[in-house]
């Protein structure tokens, strides 16, 4: 199977491709982000007041149009929708509201500075906005290069590619989160073919935050507010993490268990041999 598929000729997405597009979205993203200084500059205004929008929408613009570009290149191929049970469904949302729960732990190990921290806390964005951008991300990493590549290598293959689309997102904190995050997506996706299930759990991610952001003001950024507001009380944390970690391995196991492997290289028919 190995030796079939290093000698199958790749069409559609392949990994070349792949970090093409995710080398495009940062060039264009840091000449956005160069644009709109140099407009501040002219105007003579601070930057921030370009930048706290400018930049989502920067990202808005050049995540659409490559995630447009990559579905020409999977020949309009759409990620698959394949209907799943009710169990699947409570599965994903359980792993979802976990690793909302472990994710602002990040923010305790790669700490900003001062300065750092008062801008980022300066930065809002909508909450419809957010929301957009975060689905049409999970479509780029997942629906777009993750389901083309699977049509051309295996899964460990691919893993690593669609992961490392996260820098895009260029903050540190936001990169880290986003590898743990898509990966587990990711395999669930592979596991289900049910492009719904990253959807929904991407919109969790993206309303819960939302939510908290609500509740205790929006300079969530750059603290753990789990820790500091949700549960203050150290030792009920840890639990509350060992139990969040327990969740997410017995759910994806779960899945594991409750769905069939997928096949997800093109049939032999299609299949065109290039001796290297």
């Amino acid at each position: 199977m190995d030796e079939l598929n290093l000698l199958r000729k790749k069409t559609g997405m392949t990994i070349a491709k792949a970090w093409m597009l995710m080398i495009i979205c940062v060039t264009v993203l840091f000449l956005g982000g160069g644009i709109l200084g140099a407009m501040a500059s002219m105007n003579k205004v601070e930057p921030e007041t370009y930048l706290e929008r400018g930049i989502f929408l920067v990202m808005l613009l050049i995540i659409s149009l490559s995630s447009i570009w990559g579905y020409f290149i999977n020949k309009k191929k759409s990620p698959l929708f394949h209907k799943t049970s009710l169990l699947i469904y409570l599965l994903c949302l359980f792993i979802a509201l976990s690793w909302s729960y472990i994710s602002p732990l990040i923010l305790d190990f790669l700490p900003f500075n001062t300065i750092e921290a008062e801008s980022l806390e300066r930065v809002e964005i909508e909450i419809l906005l957010g929301i957009i951008l975060s689905l049409l991300f999970t479509i780029l990493q997942i629906g777009v290069i993750g389901h083309g590549l699977l049509k051309n290598y295996l899964f460990k293959q691919v893993i690593f590619t669609v992961v490392a689309v996260s820098i895009v997102m260029v903050i540190p904190q936001a990169v880290i989160g986003l590898i743990f995050q898509t990966a587990i997506m990711f395999y669930i996706y592979y596991r289900t073919a049910s492009f719904q299930l990253p959807l929904l759990m991407t919109l969790s991610f993206s309303l819960i935050e939302y939510v908290c952001k609500l509740t205790w003001g929006h300079n969530i950024t750059t603290q753990n507010y789990i820790r500091i507001y949700f549960v203050p009380n150290p030792v009920l944390y840890q639990i509350g993490l060992l139990m969040a970690v327990l969740i997410i391995v017995i759910g994806l196991y779960l899945i594991q268990k409750n769905t069939s492997p997928i096949v997800w290289q093109r049939p032999e028919e299609d299949e065109d041999l290039a001796f290297l």
